[in-house]
């Protein structure tokens, strides 16, 4: 019986011999031997870089201004007010840190030194450092000039006493002032007492309760002189421990510092880099090679088409130019895929590893060319997160799938009917294509598509369909694909410029493995960065 043009579905898939591995795959890490034989391959480079990197660092360093940095330390001691009641508090050294570094302190240094403009500007340079378990502050200042760093170092650790110790001295006075008002109205009371008791009788009944309370004044006079006299004469807030030197040596730049990180920072980023360059080296170079990590074969190799360079617009390559090198492609494909297919296998989903490789231009095209070939196919948009395959069609995409998954709408309302003008010998007007948009985003894309309504959505359309070919998300970024892929049990896994990695076909070869599905083989969309065949011929 002489065979027609397209294979006969019920015959055995032909099978493809397998190629040898020509070179062990590296799907993990690098081991520490690969890892030093990278890095003493690229040795040269490492120390290059290394050596541009500590140059960049003295250089930087040679160009910055020497700072100097000198210390006082001060012992913060406890104030006496002369305050019975309230016993002299241990000072709170964070309190007192924040003090030294305050205007109000900065002010008094520069009345003190003689320095015009803002005080606060004195601030900036200024750091105060509390020692653990101690008391003592200690006051650093940088500046240019080693002289000025020891000035204000000095300056600030005097202006902090005095201003604390004037503080104290303030409440001394208030206090003896207070003491002095209490003496002077005690005394007034006394000699209106005394004034009283010389005119009054003796046996004046009156008399004896005066004489107690003039006793009772004399002794709170008493009290109160004595609490006068016991007031502290001098206060003392601390004391400076350590003057501030003179520096000698500048605290930056450290030019020993700086070679060392220039040195560190070299070696890693000569390292990054060598280890990066040969992790680059893992692109995929051929078809071969895609082959060989894929374990299933090249399909398709679908040439760049310039049109595809304005990514807002979909073109339909296929049906806008019929004799293009890329529409044959698709075409080579269609052959492939009608000889790989198994009995039985209708659903076949499309998939790619990552975004932009061309996965719904692939199930745009290849439902197209397989309808004008006589074949029934129903093209299902089920990347509910991005969906993009109805535009292909100039469809509307605000029902579908979702809805359908949903439970809002049946089946039948809404499958769009898609008729295409043909260029092919035969007198067709249309063809049988059938086109399920994605829908409205949902929030849960992944539930949906993992539903029994999924399942059932593709046994509906296997009934009336040769085909059905589904749109499906990225494998890696989201877990859509190998959710559908579970169902429908085929697959094709478009490869694009930003996925040809052994990595990335590895990674997505095995999630898709884990569920069932089987991988009919890859589409080399764009394969500029892949050597494979040529089409020349056009």
């Amino acid at each position: 019986m002489a065979q027609g043009p397209w294979p006969d579905e019920s015959a055995p898939a032909p099978v493809r011999p397998v190629r040898p591995t020509q070179f062990p795959r590296q799907e993990g890490r690098l081991d520490l031997q690969e890892v030093l034989s990278v890095l003493w391959f690229r040795k040269w480079s490492i120390l290059a870089i290394t050596m541009l990197t500590v140059g960049v660092a003295l250089v930087v360093s040679s160009r910055q201004t020497p700072i100097y940095e000198s210390q006082a330390s001060v012992l913060v001691t406890p104030i006496d007010t002369g305050a019975e009641a309230v016993p002299p508090q241990e000072p709170n050294l964070s309190t007192e840190a924040e003090l030294i570094s305050s205007v109000a302190v900065a002010q008094i240094v520069a009345q003190d030194l003689g320095i015009e403009g803002n005080p606060s500007t004195l601030l900036q340079d200024l750091s105060v450092d509390q020692p653990t378990d101690t008391e003592i502050v200690e006051i650093l200042y940088r500046d240019p000039n080693p002289v000025r760093a020891r000035r204000l170092a000095t300056g600030f650790a005097n202006a902090y006493l005095e201003f604390r110790e004037g503080v104290a001295s303030k409440e001394i006075l208030a206090k003896a002032q207070e003491l002095e008002d209490q003496i002077a109205t005690l005394g007034r009371r006394l000699r209106d007492i005394d004034a009283e008791l010389l005119r009054l009788p003796d046996d004046d009944p009156r008399r004896g309760g005066l004489e107690t309370e003039a006793v009772s004044l004399r002794d709170l006079i008493l009290q109160a002189q004595i609490a006068r006299l016991s007031l502290p004469r001098e206060v003392t807030g601390g004391r400076i421990i350590q003057p501030a030197p003179l520096p000698g040596v500048p605290v930056s730049p450290d030019y020993r510092v700086n070679v060392l990180f220039g040195l560190a920072a070299g070696l890693a980023l000569g390292i990054g880099l060598a280890l990066l360059r040969d992790r680059m080296s893992g692109r995929l170079r051929s078809s071969d090679e895609v082959e060989e990590y894929l374990e299933a074969p090249v399909l398709g190799v679908v040439p760049r088409v310039p049109d595809w360079r304005r990514r807002k617009r979909a073109y339909l390559v296929s049906a806008a130019r019929w004799r293009s090198p890329a529409a044959e492609a698709y075409r080579v494909l269609r052959t492939n895929v009608l000889w790989t297919v198994s009995t039985g296998a209708k659903s076949i989903v499309v998939t790619s590893t990552h975004s932009g490789e061309g996965k719904s231009a692939t199930v745009a095209n290849l439902g197209v060319v397989l309808a004008r070939a006589g074949k029934s196919v129903t093209l299902v948009s089920a990347d509910l997160r991005r969906p993009r395959l109805h535009e292909f069609f100039r469809r509307d995409g605000l029902i579908g799938l979702s809805d359908v998954l949903a439970g809002r709408l049946p089946l039948d309302a809404v499958v769009q009917e898609v008729t295409l003008p043909t260029s092919s010998p035969m007198d067709l007007s249309t063809v049988p294509l059938r086109l399920i948009s994605s829908g409205p985003v949902p929030e849960d894309p992944a539930e949906l598509l993992g539903s029994p309504a999924m399942a059932k959505v593709l046994e509906d359309l296997e009934r009336v369909s040769d085909f059905v070919l589904i749109d499906v998300p990225p494998v890696l970024p989201v877990t859509d694909a190998p959710v559908v892929s579970a169902i429908a049990k085929n697959v094709l896994l478009v490869i694009g410029p930003n996925s040809a990695t052994r990595a990335s076909i590895v990674s997505a070869r095995q999630q898709l493995e884990r569920v069932g599905a089987r991988i009919l083989g890859g589409v080399l969309n764009g394969p500029n960065a892949i050597k494979a065949q040529s089409f020349g011929y056009y």
